[in-house]
This record gives structure tokens, C-alpha cells and sequence, in this order.
């Protein structure tokens, strides 16, 4: 019981605690302050590179502190207490004395654990020997030491940014130097600016292909590297660079990060990249302080003032008597500060993930019985709903692919036309994602959370609750109808099945689920014949109709409405990652060996094809969101592996719909794979052929209820085709 009540108990304590060190960084601190953990110093101001987002190389050198005035700087008070110092520049290598400047840190810093250096490493063997030297006087002095090598992009992207041709090919050799012959950490410093923006994903898959660390930043005004006048390059992205980038350190949190603080630093990213004010802390707030190579204090590098020169006024009472300056900054930059600096977390963070994991505990499959204690909170719920009809659409969105914004437009316009006045809410898993669908649709709706009450306070308000399209398949995420419609049903709300497929589903809770939520379902519509016949096995019910795919008639629309004057000479290929929820019965070896032979020969296909036919290649995302597979992260392993020095096309922005319709209605001949690809196709009424990725699934269904069977590629027959069936292929099927 004891135990009990100290596990309710303890996460009361701790947002007791984190409300009140918020209280401390934010009010006591700026009147009474700590002193400094951290000296981020500033060993030069000058540099050897040319950087898009900064100024500095622009510097002539000028009066620089020498290891002694360093020394005598830190025996001031102010330093007693420090644990790392961070030295950067300008570039710092450019000193011939650094090591000494790292000797008198360790001699004069009494509780310093370790210290480090960011570094662009073009002039790479002063590089190699200057950390070197380094390295030997921390471990003299047992202070731990690690390396950050900056690498904007991969090859000549990282040399555009820094404006120095070799330089990637100079940092590969200081970072592969470092790797091979010391045990010293080392990382990858990116900077994301207007230049990169769009290349950032290629330099991650070579730093996962080379088993190196990095982490990413987004470039930020700053005024020790003087680049006020950088806004062309600066946080000036557009809205699909915007969401392009918050799709990026969703993945980074998601698949790559393992720290957490780290963690927490990309999720502040995302939200101000979509408007919201910093989430995390600062240590610069409170214990950090900035040393530049003059010997003149700042509070933090991005947007304090000089507070003075500390070789020539105490340290301690220039950090104490201008705190105005920091109560300044706290109070007109740090909510808009992008910077990367790294802190504990705050009250407000910690609030948020106390109720994300109490929602996402509390929506799950298995506890649907719990939906009964909604009662207790659901009535005394304020009223949030519009005038009129309200219609709540659920699924899978907040991961959606093209082929289910098209759904989620067809399920607007039907509402639209059935209601005269109508509101529409959407539940989202990701809430960016579906953000951006709606202004992609230009559609009314609020996006609604699925870790947080507002998600079952909506199912309970809305006249409709709707499962809007997608497969009712073996995954959790089958909890979030499965929770609508229950909330929905307790409260006497109409529930309806809009256009979805069932399968493949096979584990015993999913196949439980699905049949709770087609019997709760008022109306059921689903995608083709087979679902059909299997919901009616599965539930006893007859009145299951077939209404096609929710995404025919928004499609259909859209045929109308663009025009194509001509087509190109391309085949435009639709295609994903083979992933082993469609491996069936293969083992993994057998799984892996089939996929390798399925995209070879489906590469040779495409080079066939393309030579008889006198065509280039396009190669089209339908997904570009990590959660379900970005298929250009497909495409940038499979076009390295078998395009690599071909003609081809690879579409890179953000996937949409119309980009899709007018790639398919503009290419002699479209190559899908992706489920919506064969639907949009076929709609388009283009020529098509579709690899049935699914074995008799969901790809088969649709072509043999539209007659189209003589378009579908086996996979497994294409994985195991021989040289002349694969002329075969090229030659008769696709001709045809």
C-alpha cells in the first residue's frame, strides 16, 4: 500500500521540484546568482572558412588573450565552481598556442571534469596535430576531452555551406584520424540553414552508414558571429522547409537520438519551427557564461552584450552587476532563441510528458474497459464544439500518406455536401503532420491530440465520429478508433466506417479489435469485396457495404481540375520499401534474400523499360514521414545502389497530392507499388502497371474489382524472374 501511494505521490513531487527550479532560473537567479558551471571560450575571431550563415571569416585578427592573461582571468572567483569549458572561435586550430590555452584552464579551474572543442577542420593536419597536443594535456591533468567536427551536408553540400572546396573530404580525415588511432568521443556538429535545408537527410544516412554521431542545430542570428545581416539564409524558410525540417527531428527524436535531453532539444526545434515559443531551458540563463578572445564577457553568445573586460574589471562583479542585461535577454529573446543549448527539463515539459504517458497508457487496446471512469470527467467537460453538425475523423492521421489525405479530402467534401453548416475535427498522432494536410487541402478543422483528453472529450461531443479510411490492420494504433467509437457509443454519437480495407490482420487482440469496432459501427464502408466478405464472417452482419476507396472520387476531382497539354518523356515510378509486415510466412534470411532479388531486378526493369522506350526514370514519393516509412529514404538507398551515375529524376520535396496527379497525368507510363499509387493511377485512367507488394492483399483486391488484373506485378515472381523474363516484362507487359 505504502508503495502505492509513493508511486501516485511521486510525480507530484517532481513537478514540485521543476516548478520551483523554473522559479529560481527564471526570478531568483537574476537577482541572486549562481556561479557559472560552464565558459564557452572563444579562443580567436577569426576564421579560415567562408560560412553562408556567418560573418566571423570577415574578421581581421586583432588582440587575442595569451594563455597567462587566461590564467590570471580564471583564478577570479567568478570561476570557482566551473565543470567544463567549451572552446570555440572563429576557428581555434588557428592558434599555434591552443594546448596552452587548454593548460591554463586545467591548472587554474579548480572543479573543472572536462573540456572540448568544435573545430571545421579544413587545414586538416594543424588540425590532427594541434588536438593532439591537446588531448596530451587533458589526460595529464585527468580531464575528460572530446572532439565536434562541423559537417554541414554530405560532399560538396558541406562545402557550399562553408564556402571551402576539399573541406569535406579534410574533416572525413580529422574525424576518421581521431576514430582510428584515439579512443577521444567524438561527434558531427550540423548547422541548418536555407542552403542545406533540403540535403540534411543525405548526411544523415552517411553518418548511420558510418556509424559516427552528430547532432543537428538550426542556424540562428548570433551576435559573436556577426550575422545580423544573414536573414536571406537565416530562419527563412518557407512552409514546406518548415515542415520538411520538423519531419526531420521528429525522426532524429524518433530513430536516431537516444539522449534524452537531446531528445527534448528536438522536440523544442519542432515547436518553433510551427510558431510555439522555446519549450526547454537554457544554461546560459543562469550557469553559463561567455569568454571571448579579447578577454569581453557576455552572458550567452547568441544575444547578450558586452558586460565588460575581464582583464581589466573583476570577473565576478561584471556578472553580478549588469544582470539586468540577462534579465533582458530572458525576458526579449530566449522565447525565440533556436539556439541548441541543452538544460534541464522544465515544469511545463515535464507536465506535458506526465499527461502524454497517462493518455497513452490509458488509450490502449487492452484497457478499453477502463472507458467506463471517462464518465467521471467527460460530463463536467466544457462544451468546445461549433454551431451546426460536428464531424470527429479519426484514423491513422498524423502519419498520413498521400493516398490518405485524399481519403480525408473525400470525407470533407461528402460532410460538406450532407451538411449545410458543418464542423470538423480530426485526431491527429503527430499534430504537425496533419497540420500541414489541412492547409495542403485547404481545409477548416482542428487537430486534435491523441495523447490527451481533448480525444475522447471530442468523441463524446461530435454528432459523428468517423473512421476515415486507411487499413484496419495488426497495429496499436487500432486504440484510437477502437476508444472513438466506445467514448462515441456511451454518449449515443453516430459512428461510421468510411472506405477502409481490412487486413492483413492476424494477431489475436487486432482481429478482436477490428470486430469491437465494425460492431460498434453505425454505418460500415468499406474498400473492396474481400473486406466485405470478411467483415460479414467476422461480425454476422449484412448491411456492409462497398464504397470504394475514399480517395476515387478527390482524385476523380482533381482530374478535373488539372489540366496536362502534353506528356513527358518519363516513367514515373511509385514506389516503397518492401517492408516485413508483408513477408507472410518467410523467415528473415528468406525475407531479406527475396527483397535484395525484388529490387534488383525491379532497378533492371526500369533500365530496360526506359532504353526501349527512349524515357528517363522519375523516381516519386508517396510518404514522407518517418513513422510508416519515408520512401525516400527507400529511394536514396535503392538509386545509390543500382542508379548510381544514371540519368534519372528524384523528387525530394514534401510528398502531396496534387504533385502526385500531375507526375502521373504528365509520364508516358506510371510503375506504382504503393496501394494509393495503383488507385491514382487507374483513376487517372493512365497507363500503369502495379507490383503487388501485398501477396494477394489489398493491391489485388482493388485492380480485380476495377478488372484490372492484367496490370499487376507478382512480387515474388518479379524477385525470382531470370534475365529473359525480365526482357519479357519490359517488352510485352508493360507495352501492354
Amino acid at each position: 500500500m505504502l508503495r502505492k501511494i509513493k508511486k501516485i505521490l511521486k510525480p507530484f513531487y517532481y513537478l514540485t521540484k521543476f516548478r520551483f527550479d523554473d522559479w529560481k532560473r527564471t526570478f531568483y537567479h537574476q537577482y541572486f546568482p549562481p556561479k557559472p558551471h560552464v565558459i564557452n571560450l572563444n579562443a580567436n575571431d577569426i576564421c579560415n572558412s567562408k560560412c553562408t550563415m556567418c560573418n566571423i571569416w570577415q574578421q581581421k585578427k586583432d588582440f587575442e588573450i595569451t594563455p597567462e592573461n587566461l590564467a590570471t582571468i580564471l583564478q577570479d572567483k567568478l570561476f570557482s565552481d566551473i565543470r567544463h569549458v567549451g572552446i570555440t572561435g572563429g576557428e581555434p586550430t588557428l592558434r599555434e598556442d591552443l594546448p596552452a590555452l587548454y593548460e591554463a584552464c586545467c591548472k587554474t579551474l579548480p572543479t573543472l571534469h572536462g573540456l572540448s572543442i568544435i573545430t571545421n577542420a579544413i587545414k586538416s593536419k594543424d588540425v590532427i596535430k594541434r588536438i593532439e597536443a591537446v588531448y596530451e594535456v587533458c589526460q595529464k591533468h585527468h580531464k575528460t576531452f572530446s572532439i565536434m567536427v562541423s559537417l554541414d551536408g554530405y560532399g560538396e553540400t558541406h562545402e557550399r555551406v562553408r564556402g571551402r572546396e576539399g573541406n569535406f573530404a579534410s574533416a572525413m580525415e580529422v574525424i576518421n584520424h581521431f576514430r582510428q588511432h584515439t579512443d577521444i568521443p567524438i561527434a558531427v556538429g550540423c548547422t541548418i540553414s536555407k542552403v542545406n535545408v533540403w540535403e540534411v537527410d543525405v548526411l544523415l544516412d552517411f553518418l548511420r552508414e558510418q556509424n559516427l554521431y552528430g547532432r543537428f542545430r538550426v542556424a540562428e542570428h548570433i551576435n559573436r558571429l556577426y550575422n545580423a545581416d544573414r536573414g536571406e539564409v537565416i530562419r527563412n524558410f518557407d512552409e514546406e522547409e518548415l515542415y520538411h525540417l520538423a519531419c526531420f527531428f521528429k525522426k532524429l527524436e524518433l530513430t536516431y537520438e537516444t539522449n534524452e535531453t537531446y531528445q527534448r532539444t528536438y522536440r523544442s526545434i519542432i515547436g518553433m519551427l510551427g510558431g510555439a515559443k522555446r519549450q526547454i531551458g537554457c544554461p546560459y540563463q543562469t550557469k553559463g557564461v561567455v569568454l571571448d578572445s579579447r578577454g569581453d564577457m557576455h552572458y550567452c553568445a547568441p544575444k547578450s552584450k558586452k558586460l565588460g573586460n575581464s582583464l581589466k574589471e573583476s570577473a565576478l562583479q561584471l556578472f553580478k552587476g549588469k544582470l539586468s542585461e540577462r534579465r533582458r535577454i530572458l525576458k526579449e529573446n530566449c522565447d525565440s532563441c533556436i539556439h541548441d543549448y541543452h538544460a534541464p527539463i522544465t515544469y511545463k515539459e515535464q507536465l506535458h510528458k506526465y499527461k502524454s504517458i497517462f493518455w497513452k497508457d490509458f488509450f490502449t487496446i487492452q484497457n478499453i474497459a477502463r472507458a467506463k471512469y471517462l464518465n467521471l470527467w467527460l460530463p463536467f467537460a466544457s462544451k468546445r464544439v461549433g454551431k451546426g453538425k460536428n464531424v470527429y475523423i479519426v484514423g491513422w492521421y498524423g502519419t498520413e500518406t498521400v493516398g490518405d489525405k485524399a481519403i480525408l479530402g473525400q470525407i470533407v467534401d461528402f460532410y460538406k455536401e450532407k451538411y449545410t453548416n458543418v464542423n470538423f475535427y480530426i485526431s491527429s498522432l503527430y499534430p504537425f503532420i496533419t497540420e500541414k494536410t489541412i492547409r495542403e487541402l485547404d481545409i477548416q478543422a482542428t487537430v486534435v491530440p491523441c495523447d490527451a483528453f481533448d480525444f475522447a472529450r471530442f468523441a463524446s461531443q461530435c454528432d459523428e465520429v468517423v473512421m476515415g479510411g486507411g487499413p484496419l490492420m495488426d497495429m496499436e494504433a487500432l486504440a484510437v478508433p477502437l476508444w472513438a467509437f466506445k467514448v462515441a457509443k456511451m454518449y449515443r454519437k453516430k459512428t461510421v466506417v468510411f472506405g477502409c480495407g481490412l487486413g492483413p490482420l492476424s494477431g489475436e487482440k487486432y482481429i478482436k479489435a477490428v470486430k469491437q469496432i465494425l460492431l460498434w459501427s453505425d454505418e460500415i464502408k468499406l474498400r473492396d469485396n474481400k473486406s466485405v466478405l470478411y467483415a460479414q464472417e467476422l461480425t454476422g452482419r449484412q448491411d456492409i457495404v462497398n464504397s470504394g476507396d475514399g480517395a476515387f472520387a478527390y482524385i476523380s476531382k482533381l482530374n478535373k481540375q488539372i489540366t496536362v497539354t502534353a506528356q513527358k518523356p518519363v516513367l514515373a515510378c511509385f514506389l516503397r520499401e518492401w517492408s516485413a509486415e508483408y513477408k507472410g510466412n518467410l523467415s528473415e534470411i528468406e525475407f531479406l534474400d527475396m527483397r535484395d532479388k525484388f529490387e534488383a531486378n525491379t532497378a533492371l526493369i526500369i533500365k530496360q523499360f526506359c532504353k526501349e522506350n527512349d524515357v528517363k526514370p522519375a523516381f516519386y514519393p508517396m510518404h514522407t514521414f518517418t513513422v510508416g516509412g519515408d520512401d525516400r529514404e527507400f529511394y536514396r538507398r535503392f538509386l545509390k545502389k543500382y542508379f548510381d551515375g544514371e540519368d534519372y529524376f528524384f523528387y525530394t520535396k514534401n510528398a502531396q497530392v496534387r504533385t502526385t496527379v500531375e507526375a502521373m497525368k504528365t509520364a508516358k507510363f506510371n510503375l506504382c507499388m504503393r496501394f494509393h499509387s495503383v488507385l491514382f493511377a487507374h483513376t487517372l485512367k493512365t497507363n500503369f502497371m502495379a507490383i503487388d507488394y501485398t501477396q494477394g492483399g489489398k493491391i489485388h483486391n482493388f485492380l480485380s474489382d476495377n478488372q484490372d488484373l492484367h496490370k499487376l506485378l507478382d512480387l515474388k515472381a518479379l524477385a525470382y524472374a531470370s534475365t529473359d523474363d525480365i526482357q519479357k516484362i519490359s517488352a510485352s507487359i508493360f507495352k501492354s
